[in-house]
């Protein structure tokens, strides 16, 4: 387990210093890097301050986006992730590309074949980075405490958000750890404590650290 924990005094510092590393990687790629993103309100003003950055970005290459995870809502919901992405990232949008976690199945249990034949055609290689969030729980993205983390060898897997039952599909635990980077994003004491006592409580994330082949970097404001 290899974690390093970058502390900031507020969240408008800590949006700012991940959006200039994000902004980096993304330079240093000049094939075009590939980023599986968190939903939820959290990282929205990282998003916000990316989309400003990439507005200014001289490069022109073509960046690829993926939910973490995606509630089975239209893009309009205000509970969708991709829409989230669609609407922190609207200056930049001719710069990158939303490979979609959804489609127009009834269900993401009926979906999960097709989908993953969709991220291994457009998502063949490993992640440039991906940024989680991760609840009070200890979940992250929708791989919840009890459930499982993948199904057969897929790309991803229905899931179930254990209070609300709202259907939900999620990149799987092997496919989020195909990656060159991970960015873990958490604010608030409550949450570092349950970060820290992660493995002994068997959570969701701390089966991400124990199997991260890379540095998981921990972007953390009270």
């Amino acid at each position: 387990m290899n974690m390093q924990f970058h502390t900031f005094e507020n969240f408008p510092a800590l949006a700012d210093a991940l959006s200039r590393q994000w902004l980096e990687v993304i330079r240093s790629t000049p094939g075009g890097a590939s980023f599986a993103l968190a939903g939820g309100s959290t990282p929205a003003p990282v998003y916000q301050r990316l989309d400003q950055l990439l507005s200014d970005l001289e490069q022109h290459q073509l960046i690829k986006l993926v939910a973490t995870d995606e509630r089975w809502v239209a893009d309009s919901d205000a509970q969708s992730n991709e829409g989230l992405f669609r609407r922190c990232l609207s200056a930049s949008s001719k710069r990158w590309q939303l490979v979609s976690l959804k489609n127009a199945a009834s269900n993401p249990e009926v979906a999960t074949d097709a989908i993953s034949v969709r991220l291994a055609e457009q998502l063949p290689q490993a992640f440039s980075a991906v940024l989680l969030g991760m609840g009070a729980d200890g979940h992250i993205a929708s791989l919840f405490p009890g459930a499982p983390t993948q199904h057969d060898e897929l790309a991803c897997l229905a899931a179930v958000h254990p209070q609300t039952r709202q259907s939900r599909m999620s990149l799987s635990l092997p496919r989020l750890l195909n990656t060159e980077r991970i960015w873990l994003v958490i604010t608030g004491a409550e949450k570092r404590q349950v970060l820290e006592r992660a493995t002994a409580e068997n959570l969701p994330v701390a089966a991400l650290l124990h199997e991260a082949g890379c540095t998981i970097d921990v972007f953390w404001c009270p």
